[in-house]
């Protein structure tokens, strides 16, 4: 059966609404401080980190404390609260936090965030565009923010507007990049200049480059990719397997329809297509959402993006490609012609070829700490990042 709202829905635990524990800038100091970093599952857009986030929060970990982000993107708030209800009864007592993005349709925006908020979520993390809103909103809901910056400039004016923490989101991450010519290890080294501000390494990182970021002073770091190569997770099993055995000649950077950002992704007939200038206008997503369409909205185009943001909708349908069809096919039914399968420049690097071969994420975060074991017992320091000022 393939993935849908409905049917995730109706399969996840109903539980009561329990308060996450708030992870915060004093929280992380005193993380830091007992030896430990954070270890950030990132929330991965539309629906492919649904299933992950509770696993991340429960590990049992030498090295790292887990946190689990459940994506907000493109899900109804029925679904969102479906996904944190289930995440924090995996991870009693865990960090579950919700990611945002800016460039969403404004009334979803607000909404996603009001229900995050609702339902007690460890932190919201916002990139994509930047909105002083949701700032506003969790200060209101004693909630700590998180922004994702891709320049030294923008953690220093997150820290200024109240951020607890920063995710330094270089040019080796998936999906949407903010500089493709700034590398992570340039930008945190920046971004840890600009704020004193927790800073979490984030775009490209597997358990070999941990050890580096610390010693730069990073707080944590954020995986996603690597979280998608694993047995747990919604994700379909084609979607998973496309991620394995790849080359650098695999991963691709593509125009997006948002804005014409760039993006980095798996190659492969889809993204051929979009490089040789084929528009996709949206389809009927009635077989995800039900006849009742997302928030009601039934058309093909659910206007899932803020206004103007969207080159497919600009150009009345004529012009690059609806990015909820091609999200939803690629993680729900693992649809290799018309999915788009966005992924960090970490994936050149996953040791599994085969679905068959995938490790479940506690084994993923034993790897982690063997790592940085061995980083350590190399000589090579990692100091502690200063606390709260």
């Amino acid at each position: 059966m393939s993935m849908s709202a409905e049917n995730l829905e109706a399969s996840r635990p109903s539980t009561s609404r329990v308060e996450a524990p708030k992870l915060d800038r004093t929280t992380i100091a005193a993380i830091v401080a007992s030896g430990k970093r954070l270890l950030v599952q990132g929330g991965m857009g539309v629906h492919a980190s649904d299933g992950l986030a509770g696993k991340v929060a429960a590990v049992h970990s030498r090295r790292f404390v887990g946190v689990g982000t459940v994506s907000g993107v493109v899900k109804t708030p029925e679904h969102l609260r479906a996904e944190l209800q289930r995440a924090k009864a995996i991870a009693p007592g865990g960090f579950v936090g919700v990611n945002l993005m800016a460039a969403l349709n404004k009334s979803d925006f607000e909404l996603t965030a009001r229900t995050a908020l609702e339902e007690g979520v460890s932190f919201i993390v916002q990139g994509a565009g930047i909105s002083r809103d949701i700032i506003r909103w969790c200060r209101e809901a004693n909630t700590p923010f998180a922004g994702i910056v891709s320049s030294g400039r923008l953690a220093a004016m997150y820290e200024k507007w109240g951020a607890e923490w920063v995710v330094a989101e270089g040019a080796e991450a998936g999906g949407h990049i903010g500089d493709i010519d700034h590398p992570l290890p340039t930008l945190v080294e920046e971004v840890c200049a600009a704020t004193s501000l927790p800073v979490v390494a984030a775009g490209g990182v597997d358990a070999s480059d941990v050890g580096r970021y610390f010693a730069q002073g990073a707080a944590g770091v954020q995986l996603a990719t690597r979280f998608i190569a694993s047995s747990d997770g919604d994700a379909h099993p084609t979607f998973k397997q496309v991620h394995l055995g790849k080359k650098e000649e695999d991963v691709v950077i593509i125009t997006s329809c948002v804005k014409g950002m760039k993006a980095r992704a798996v190659r492969n007939e889809f993204t051929e297509a979009l490089a040789a200038g084929k528009s996709f206008p949206p389809r009927s997503k009635a077989w995800f959402f039900g006849p009742s369409g997302f928030m009601g909205r039934k058309k093909a185009c659910i206007e899932c993006l803020a206004e103007g943001l969207c080159k497919c909708r600009a150009s009345n349908f004529q012009e690059s490609f609806c990015i909820s069809d091609a999200l939803l096919r690629a993680v729900a039914t693992g649809d290799e012609v018309l999915g788009l399968y966005y992924t960090g420049q970490s994936l050149v690097r996953l040791p599994e070829t085969e679905v068959g071969e995938l490790k479940p994420v506690q084994a993923i975060v034993d790897d982690m700490d063997n790592a940085l074991d061995a980083y350590q017992a190399a000589g090579q320091a990692t100091p502690v990042p200063p606390g709260p000022q």
